[in-house]
């Protein structure tokens, strides 16, 4: 005789692409949720004729308000950035962030993801990593998507081959676009980009902008000019060196972030070359482009939309839950190192 499957609250979040969470919230009414989601569980718990008893055993993982985000380095001004207002969100929500920094090794993520599971958490923010990576590496995926089974994950500004999760993201292509955009109304024609390492998507997206506005413009493209550094100060500091051992140079300079612009002042300050005979700008508009002499120019990822975004997403309190990405527009500061450029 066939024993008949006894159905639990994973299985009808799975059912119906929502977290646990949010059907514990139906079958208890304490908390608010949609009418649209509150009738797609319903219809699925009638349809599995999901019983009190069945739903007694499954409730035994209580809510925890407490939400997991693992990210590789908080002292990166970018990520601590992001951190802060998804913070003040969940603070907004009633929801504790339980932060877990991965310092840039992939087995310290695993150990996380495990971690998070095993306090309870309702959901995993994941940052940088793993999710960076142009190129998924399939046992790291398939981690995730063993945790997705039980609790849902959002991922800010990343992507896995083969995981079908909650994202937020900047449009990172854009914003070097728009960077590229104030730049050229400023009459500039021979553009510079410093910084990044390939096969990371922060810096592929950025780098398939910058060669897309060059073409569309008819700007000449000098493969002297685009260096590859990686992403910290010192890594500017590289590149700006490099850049500037060659005959002919830019006169704009987009770095991959602001550390790298932090880094490149820094260089033209050893050489004691005015910095204000370029046009140089950053990304990420952290605290270090204002602090900066000259200020730096910077696309802003719109921190405060992406913290919200991914709260709401996280946590199903957007009417629109089949919408499981969310793009963020970012937009443009404008300080002193591109203003006071000396032609």
């Amino acid at each position: 005789m066939v024993q008949k499957k006894t159905f639990t609250i994973y299985d009808i979040a799975a059912a119906t692409n929502v977290s646990p969470a949010t059907v514990s919230r139906v079958l208890n009414g304490n908390y608010p949720v949609s009418k649209k989601t509150k009738e797609k569980v319903l219809a699925k718990i009638q349809e599995y004729n999901f019983k009190p008893n069945s739903i007694a055993r499954s409730l035994s993982r209580k809510e925890t308000k407490m939400i997991g985000m693992i990210l590789p380095d908080i002292t990166n001004p970018f990520f601590s950035s992001v951190f802060i207002e998804i913070e003040k969100e969940a603070q907004k929500k009633g929801y504790t962030i339980f932060l877990c920094n991965s310092m840039n090794d992939p087995e310290m993520e695993s150990l996380y993801l495990k971690v998070l599971y095993e306090r309870q958490v309702e959901g995993i923010i994941m940052m940088g990593g793993r999710i960076n990576k142009t190129a998924t590496v399939r046992e790291e995926a398939e981690e995730v998507l063993e945790v997705m089974n039980k609790i849902p994950v959002l991922m800010i500004n990343g992507y896995m081959e083969g995981v079908d999760c909650y994202k937020v993201r900047s449009d990172e292509k854009k914003g070097l676009k728009i960077m590229l955009d104030h730049l050229a109304e400023l009459g500039h024609r021979n553009f510079g980009l410093l910084g990044g390492t390939q096969g990371i998507t922060a810096t592929d997206q950025k780098v398939q902008g910058f060669m897309q506005f060059l073409n569309e413009h008819g700007f000449h493209y000098n493969p002297d000019w685009h260096i590859y550094s990686g992403f910290s100060v010192e890594s500017g500091q590289e590149a700006m060196e490099k850049l500037l051992r060659n005959e002919d140079l830019p006169t704009a300079i987009i770095c991959i972030n602001d550390m790298v612009a932090s880094g490149a002042l820094k260089e033209c300050g050893l050489q004691d070359i005015d910095p204000r005979q370029f046009a140089l700008a950053g990304y990420d508009d952290t605290f270090v482009a204002s602090i900066l002499t000259p200020s730096l120019t910077s696309i802003n990822h719109n921190y405060k939309k992406m913290g919200q975004a991914a709260m709401d997403l996280l946590i199903e309190t957007v009417e629109e839950e089949e919408r499981t990405e969310i793009v963020i527009d970012p937009f443009l500061t404008i300080r002193n190192s591109t203003k006071l450029y000396i032609r």
